[in-house]
């Protein structure tokens, strides 16, 4: 731009919000850039009150249709008798005049000037497959309504009387892109055009290490599965490889959790999925944890986007009949394609957010990936997070509460009175001990028996082991 010789004078540059979209006056003849998904800002969604009473409203005043309120419409719309009048209000009301200005019901409860299109969206609806019903309403504009009753109108804004228009999105599902802006005319233009550039953008560009553990899918958004040994282990295998406490990303419940157990005094900082959109918080982070992954109500995230590509979309059975959850989770071909776009692409962006500027000659992040939700493309490192089982935890609080401890000797039979596993089982603990190098052995005495001495037990951790 500096090599440029122009007037910054001469250029009208506007900065807003998605919804300025809608006024027809900021996009005429201008050059138009949409910087990251607009996600519902194009929604419309009124309570099934406010949809109901609005038609009925209208109904009152237009004599054109054959029903006196919502009830009659809802029951009546498909006899065949009404067919010519309701083509008939169609054809006269077009694709474009559906707000509704008449003065007479302005003053009326319940009105709204989008009655004619909630009307026509009434008027329109077809059932799906699972419970939804979907209206398309010309121009871009689509409706759906949830087996709840609950309503949701997308009105995209003129863009046609932009210039241009270009979409920037580093993780874009498509399909929903064009819903929101309103039809097929969006071209889909990759920088990146192939998986192998990906991962060189990742690891050149950015500079980013992305370590990925053997958790599963890990949906962290309702807090019922927040597995805290896991989580515990991890962060302290990560402060004993990197000697600092990483930042961590995950779910706001998660973060709730780790202040009540222990598992905060092992996080430098962190931040949940909901507050990462335009944040720059961990820009010169180096050190970063994603935990878990974002499940976002399936009826929202997915489902309606589904509906309102004119798809059915719900969770699918086993052979056994039973619905399929966590990395068996399967919402058919769209409905899956639909979701990685959610999560996948959000933990993406949760990892790209870590070591985004360069400083004190440093560049990038190693970010480790605790939930198996990732792109495919990209290729981690990898790790194994082992957890302590209860037994283990047991024999090691007995050797420090030993009289002989740190320097004595002990043999499986010793450690074995008073805690609740037996002999045989303690020793493969210790065995496991041994080979973590937490503890040695010689063999000696009745029966060869193991003789048990401390190496490092002082550094045995809370939660587990990262290998």
């Amino acid at each position: 731009m500096e090599s440029r010789e122009f007037d910054p004078e001469s250029y009208d540059v506007l900065i807003g919000h998605y919804l300025q979209a809608h006024n027809s006056d900021y996009l005429e003849d201008r050059y138009v850039a949409i910087d990251e998904f607009p996600g519902d800002s194009y929604f419309f969604e009124p309570t099934h009150n406010e949809a109901t009473r609005a038609v009925s409203n209208y109904l009152e005043a237009e004599d054109a249709l054959p029903f006196k309120n919502w009830t009659e419409l809802d029951y009546q719309r498909h006899r065949d008798e009404y067919e010519d009048a309701i083509t008939q209000w169609k054809n006269d009301v077009g694709l474009y005049s559906h707000r509704d200005a008449r003065v007479s019901l302005q003053k009326k409860q319940g009105f709204h000037a989008h009655a004619p299109l909630l009307t026509r969206a009434a008027l329109d609806f077809e059932l799906l497959e699972n419970g939804w019903e979907v209206a398309v309403l010309g121009v871009g504009r689509r409706a759906v309504r949830s087996p709840e009753d609950e309503w949701t109108v997308l009105i995209p804004p003129p863009l046609y009387a932009a210039e241009s228009v270009v979409a920037l999105d580093g993780t874009p599902t498509i399909q929903k892109w064009r819903l929101a802006l309103g039809g097929d005319w969006v071209n889909h233009e990759e920088v990146l055009e192939s998986d192998e550039e990906k991962r060189e953008y990742l690891r050149d560009v950015l500079g980013l290490q992305i370590i990925q553990t053997d958790a599963g899918s890990k949906p962290y958004q309702s807090g019922n599965h927040v597995n805290i040994s896991s989580d515990g282990a991890l962060l302290e295998g990560i402060y004993e490889q990197e000697g600092t406490r990483p930042s961590v990303i995950t779910s706001k419940k998660a973060r709730e959790q780790y202040g009540t157990t222990g598992v905060e005094q092992l996080i430098e900082g962190a931040e949940h999925y909901g507050n990462l959109k335009g944040s720059n918080k961990f820009a010169e982070t180096r050190l970063g944890v994603i935990i878990g992954s974002p499940h976002p109500p399936e009826g929202e995230a997915v489902k309606r986007w589904g509906a309102l590509y004119k798809k059915a979309v719900g969770r699918k059975e086993n052979e056994d009949g039973e619905v399929k959850k966590g990395t068996e989770l399967d919402l058919g071909p769209f409905g899956n394609h639909l979701l990685r776009g959610v999560v996948e692409n959000e933990v993406l962006q949760a990892v790209m957010r870590f070591g985004r500027t360069p400083s004190d000659d440093e560049h990038g992040a190693t970010v480790f990936v605790h939930t198996s939700r990732l792109p495919r493309w990209v290729d981690p490192g990898r790790v194994s997070v082992t957890t302590w089982s209860g037994g283990m935890k047991e024999v090691v609080t007995t050797l420090h509460d030993s009289e002989k401890w740190p320097d004595g000797e002990w043999t499986n039979n010793e450690i074995a009175q008073g805690i609740s596993i037996g002999e045989r089982q303690v020793g493969e603990l210790m065995k496991e001990l041994d080979e973590e190098e937490y503890v040695t052995h010689r063999r000696g005495g009745r029966g060869n028996a193991y003789h048990w001495s401390n190496a490092r037990l002082e550094e045995f951790t809370e939660f587990g082991s990262v290998e």
